[in-house]
């Protein structure tokens, strides 16, 4: 499903292969170090920030390594 900012605060109930989730908000949040923006259900937004939160570490990680060795 595709949501839109005229989806946010909006309740839905709804499913995947992993289950059902019900009456879970529309939300749109976004990554603070790049911008990217995602809209859809929390659980979802959760796992966006979670994610981006990660792969930003590791760039950190990676590039201040890269820089250490030379």
């Amino acid at each position: 499903m595709k949501y839109t900012e005229k989806d946010i605060g909006n309740i839905v109930d709804y499913s995947d292969d992993k289950g059902s989730y019900y009456e879970e908000r529309i939300v749109m949040v976004y990554c603070s170090i790049c911008g990217s923006r995602f809209i859809g259900p929390i659980r979802e937004a959760g796992g966006f920030l979670g994610g981006h939160d990660l792969f930003h570490a590791w760039e950190y990680k990676t590039e201040t390594e890269t820089h250490m060795e030379a």
